[in-house]
Parts: structure tokens; sequence; C-alpha cells
């Protein structure tokens, strides 16, 4: 990927997870006027939930067209009856992929995007879904994560791939067209939208990776979650500590996922043998999705590390090409590493591995890998 595939002219302000999240998200509805698109994967009917639905109904009062896609799978919770309560408010919505039967095995091709686009000007990309357990409160820590909020010509391609889903028209080309009639802006931060979604021949946000991560001179910081790598990604990884650079991976003391953790530790002793560090956040659930290379190339967005994500999911990433954020971003994590980490050492890992702990990590990684290839089929 070549520097010139960015777009220049943008603001953007990094939004954490939790109540800044939320506010944000509720700011922009309040203050859409006349179209605004939301979509993603989980959507709770919890108190949070309840509270967007009221902020979208109350922008739709008032004349803004509303288009709200979940994912069949992920917001299955909702039921049919909430279709006639969208139509009731004059909200256009639809299930994505809606499941015929509930079931395990139709978990594969689902909607993972966490998009806002209000009016064309602003969009908020990141990895937080709407329900409570991402916002957190007085008892309990948000879980960890990121969004971007992005002002620019950017947001005119993110608004098309969100009307194209809602129609189910999925394949867009890259609009250089209309973006040369706006006027371009020289000033301003480097950002690029990119795309995963596998069946439809679109893998930029896995290719960008591959690329950025391959051509990293210095260092590279990743903040994960679900982290289950192909054996392509784990090569470069592994490929760029030999060569010197710092890799540091910060990873989920706990997760939601009970299987995940064991297979993600299946990798533990290959990372750290080569020289990569790892860190695991200790407050609560990490769900972010962020990489920072040489404190200049960013990516935020949906996309998690691993086989459903880039085979079998549709996701959504922006890319920010820019050393001032970069380096204030790579300065945050260091921080969270500092203060909110522990660092896992070899030494102690290898000899807390049972027996059956390097059994359950086996079975748990293999029998992902397994079931990544059932859905996939």
């Amino acid at each position: 990927m070549s520097k010139k595939d960015f777009i220049a002219g943008h603001s953007i302000r990094l939004i954490h997870g939790g109540e800044s999240y939320f506010d944000t998200l509720l700011e922009m509805i309040n203050e859409s006027k006349h179209v605004l698109h939301l979509q993603v994967y989980i959507f709770d009917f919890d108190t949070t939930g309840k509270e967007i639905i009221e902020a979208l109904k109350n922008a739709a009062s008032r004349g803004v067209s509303i288009y709200l896609v979940v994912d069949g799978f992920g917001s299955m919770s909702l039921g049919n009856n909430f279709v006639h309560q969208m139509k009731m408010q004059n909200i256009s919505f639809r299930f994505f992929s809606p499941l015929p039967f509930p079931g395990i095995l139709q978990a594969g091709r689902r909607l993972h995007h966490k998009v806002c686009v209000a009016d064309k000007k602003k969009a908020l990309v990141g990895g937080i879904n709407i329900a409570d357990k991402y916002r957190g409160n007085n008892d309990e820590l948000p879980w960890l994560d990121y969004a971007l909020l992005v002002e620019g010509n950017v947001v005119s391609e993110i608004d098309e791939v969100c009307e194209r889903i809602f129609n189910k028209k999925f394949t867009l080309n890259r609009i250089k067209g209309k973006l040369r009639s706006i006027p371009m802006q020289t000033n301003g931060v480097k950002v690029r939208m990119t795309r995963n979604d596998w069946i439809r021949g679109k893998n930029e946000i896995s290719a960008a990776y591959k690329t950025m991560l391959g051509n990293a001179s210095n260092e590279i910081l990743i903040v994960a979650s679900y982290f289950i790598p192909s054996s392509r990604l784990l090569k470069i990884l592994v490929r760029a500590s030999n060569r010197g650079r710092k890799v540091n991976i910060v990873l989920g003391k706990i997760s939601d996922v009970p299987f995940i953790k064991p297979a993600t530790q299946y990798l533990y002793g290959k990372l750290l043998r080569n020289g990569i560090r790892i860190f695991e956040y200790k407050e609560a659930v990490l769900h972010a999705k962020v990489c920072v290379v040489d404190q200049e190339w960013v990516s935020i967005g949906s996309l998690n590390l691993n086989h459903l994500s880039e085979m079998l999911s549709l996701e959504l990433n922006l890319e920010v090409l820019d050393s001032s954020f970069g380096a204030s971003l790579n300065n945050e994590f260091h921080q969270l590493i500092q203060q909110h980490c522990v660092e896992v050492n070899i030494l102690d890992f290898e000899k807390e591995r049972t027996t059956f702990l390097k059994f359950k990590s086996c079975v748990s990684y293999k029998g992902f890998a397994a079931f990544m290839r059932i859905l996939s089929f």
C-alpha cells in the first residue's frame, strides 16, 4: 500500500470506549439534520440500547432519514417484533443476513461493522457495539475499546458503503471520481477507509496489515481482542522481531469467550521465544482492534486478527497516516502497558504450563481453526 492511497485534509479525534463513545454517538444522532446511517454487530435492547433507540426516534420525528442495520446473528435477541417497532417510528431497519433458524453454524458471513455516519459529514468508526457492557457503570469498567471520529472527504466513501449494505448492493469501487469533485485539502490528516469482505473480493484491511507490519522499520504495537492470527501474519510478526523491530502485543487477561484465551495462549510460546513482548490488560475485557506501526501508521476499526474477521465477516477500518497522531497513540498505549497491564514472562509462563493446560490450549486452537474452516465451507 502506497502513501498516495491516503486522502489528505481530515480532522480526526480518538474516542475511547465507555461513556465517551456513547456521548459522541448520541451527539451525532441528536445533531443530525438529513441522513444518518448506523450499522453494528451487537445491538442489545438494554438501558444503553434503549437510549440510542430513543435518540433515533427523536431524530426521525424531526425529519432525519434513519437507516439502521444490525447483524442477524449478533443481534438476534432483538426479535422480529423489533422490525415492526422501527417501522412504526419511521426508522428504516433491517437485519443483515437474518437467521432462518437459531444455530451456531449460521454464524458465518456476518456484518461486523461498528459505524455511524451523519449527514455525510462525520463518521464514527471503531470496534464498539451497543450494549451496557461496552459502556460500563459505577460498579463495572467498560470494555477497553476505541473508535475514530473523522470529518473530511473519506466520509463520503463510508456513507456509500453503508448505503450499499442497506440496499444489498455490496460492490463498491473506489469513488475517486466523486472525491475529485470535492475541493481537496492539502493540510489536515491523511486517512484511508479499508474493508474486508473476502467473499466479494475485498481484503483491504488484511492486506494493509501484512504490508505495514512487513515494512516496519522500528516498532509494532498491537492492541487486540480474539487474537488468533493467520500463519502468514504470525510469520510476519516473528520475522519483524527477528530483524530487530520492537513488537509489543497487548491482549486481554480476561475474556468473554471461554475458549479464546487458551487458544491464544497456544501461540504465546512461539511469540515470546522470538522476542515478541506480550502484555495482558487486567482491568476489564479487552475488545480493542488497533495497530500502530513506526508511530506513523494507525489502523482502527472492527477487524479482529483472526480467520473469522479475515475470511468471513464484513469489516470496516480507518487507517491514519500521521506522525503526530501515531506518536500520541503510541505513547498512550505505552502508558496503558505500564499502568494497567502485566507482562507475560516466558520462564513463568512455561513453568505454569501444566500438561492439562497445554492440552487445553492445543484443543482450543485447533478446534477454532477447524470451526473456521467449517464456517468458510
